[in-house]
């Protein structure tokens, strides 16, 4: 009997908030898939990974015939989409195996199995756990399987009408995937190439902001090795080359780092002269990027990581504004001084950052004449911006503590779901004597006019791409009957990968994961929260 099992893993498309996740995949499926892919079990998986954004609508019934296996991953206003797929996959194939996750499932665990008909629900982080607990739910069933699943940390399942919640040990490193799974994505090609690179150096942060998920999903603050940032860029690299990401006339391409704070906070020295030296590793492997990450405004103050940061072609910071008031600052537990972010906002335009400036607005000191000035000033401060209204998120403080509104924008009842696809930033969800759900609908987009929004140029390149894309198809007899790129499998990558960084004088091996190694303690599972400089 073959070993063979085909796992489909998907992200939902997003209703809206942010157009970047268009541009670009999120990282946590292409670390699952790795994880599959490096996996020495019971099985072998022949993986693909669906994102709705990019590759359109899956279609349930077509696209999951002879799938074994799907994963599903969802932020909040992508869960309706995601609960939708899962009903119709057990509707359409009863005996299929779902495994929901990521930041929204995670604390809501019950609801996404009742709601997306999940067999299983992994919490928080999953890389270390997700080969055997497939091996599992495909080996094992009725009361054996229950058996199995206690075994497995990290993870959330009924038993009979009650859920069960496996607790976990220490923190997965964050490399225990060397290299994410690009080659798995549906039909990326050259002649549909990712419009960036994504690179993930770090996972969580060292703030404690009361409105982010991030402290919530991702514990700890935690850098990947020296050599796996090296060989990241060095994967990306030969993307490019080989036509899976965008380039432009000069050869140059765009990569996001990180979705945490790539440079931590100054008050972290021992982080941030860490975070120092490897930028100074990066030059020779950047020539060709466009680097883009989010950082804290207060490296405006700090000129020599600056200056190294802009050394290896860092072109943009998504900096945490938020708000230009000091109590709302307090509020949230942002922990920075409004008249110094402004003052640390110029230092960064002058030393030649494109800065985005991320706001939120309807904190509780806020008005619409406090909204409405700070348009005008942080415009002033940045190139681009973003906007979103306060919006409670689960395992925030704020899910409990504000009162929720329905898609009416009447209080919600006690037995009635919330209209997850509203919680988008552009209106409030949750009740507030101020604005009602409508009026704080039309205060965003007044707000959002007077802004130049860094949407907007994420949706005009991807407009751009997707034109000349048509164009090239046209002009072009060959374009569109490309082999499929997952033939050139992670597994090639990772020796081509290898081979370049060896030139270089960097080794890097890659260790195969194990069953007693996979299951998330702190005996077993290799941790690297900081290497010595």
């Amino acid at each position: 009997m073959s070993r063979i099992r085909r796992v489909m893993l998907v992200q939902p498309r997003s209703p809206g908030g942010n157009f970047e996740y268009v541009v670009i995949p999120r990282q946590g499926l292409l670390f699952l898939s790795g994880a599959l892919q490096q996996s020495k079990g019971r099985y072998l998986y022949e993986r693909e990974l669906h994102f709705e954004d990019r590759s359109g609508q899956l279609d349930v019934e077509k696209d999951l015939d002879g799938v074994d296996v799907l994963m599903i991953s969802a932020l909040i206003n992508e869960a309706p989409r995601a609960y939708e797929i899962g009903r119709l996959a057990k509707q359409n194939y009863p005996n299929i195996i779902s495994i929901g996750g990521g930041p929204h499932m995670t604390p809501l665990a019950k609801e996404a199995i009742r709601e997306g008909k999940f067999d299983v629900i992994v919490l928080r982080e999953g890389e270390d756990i997700i080969a055997q607990l497939t091996d599992v739910l495909l080996t094992y069933k009725d009361a054996d399987l229950i058996k199995e699943l206690h075994k497995i940390p990290g993870i959330a399942f009924m038993e009979g009408n009650h859920l069960v919640e496996t607790s976990r040990r220490g923190l997965i490193s964050p490399d225990f995937v060397s290299l994410p799974d690009f080659y798995s994505i549906r039909d990326l090609t050259p002649s549909k190439p990712l419009m960036g690179g994504v690179l993930e150096t770090v996972r969580g942060c060292t703030e404690k902001c009361t409105y982010c998920q991030v402290i919530q999903q991702f514990l700890g603050y935690r850098m990947i090795s020296r050599e796996t940032e090296l060989a990241r860029l060095t994967q990306l690299q030969k993307m490019a080359e080989d036509g899976l990401i965008s380039t432009n006339r000069e050869n140059r391409f765009s990569v996001f780092v990180s979705d945490d704070l790539h440079p931590p906070p100054l008050r972290a020295v021992k982080f941030r002269n860490e975070r120092l030296e490897r930028i100074k590793n990066w030059k020779g492997y950047t020539d060709d990027m466009y680097l883009i990450c989010q950082s804290r405004a207060e490296i405006g103050q700090d000129p020599e990581l600056s200056e190294a940061l802009r050394d290896i072609n860092m072109e943009m910071l998504y900096v945490g504004v938020e708000s230009d008031d000091a109590k709302n600052l307090e509020y949230v537990k942002k922990r920075q001084e409004p008249g110094q972010v402004f003052k640390d906002l110029v230092s960064l335009n002058n030393m030649g950052f494109s800065v985005v400036a991320m706001t939120i607005i309807g904190l509780p000191h806020d008005t619409e004449k406090s909204i409405m000035e700070m348009a005008a000033r942080i415009t002033s401060v940045s190139k681009y911006q973003t906007a979103n209204w306060l919006t409670p998120l689960p395992a925030t403080s704020n899910w409990d503590d504000l009162v929720p509104l329905n898609g009416n924008g009447e209080i919600l009842k006690k037995d009635e779901m919330r209209p997850y696809h509203l919680y988008t930033g552009r209106q409030f969800v949750h009740h507030d004597e101020r604005w009602s759900m409508e009026e704080s609908r039309n205060l965003f987009d007044l707000y959002q006019s007077k802004l130049n929004p860094v949407d907007t140029l994420y949706s005009r390149l991807f407009r751009i791409a997707e034109r000349y894309r048509k164009m090239s198809n046209t002009t072009d007899p060959s374009a569109g009957k490309e082999v499929s790129y997952k033939n050139q499998n992670l597994g090639d990558a990772k020796k081509i990968v290898a081979s370049d960084l060896l030139k270089k004088g960097v080794e890097i091996t890659y260790e195969e994961s194990s069953l007693t190694k996979s299951l998330g303690h702190t005996n077993t599972t290799r941790i690297n929260l900081l290497p010595k400089i």
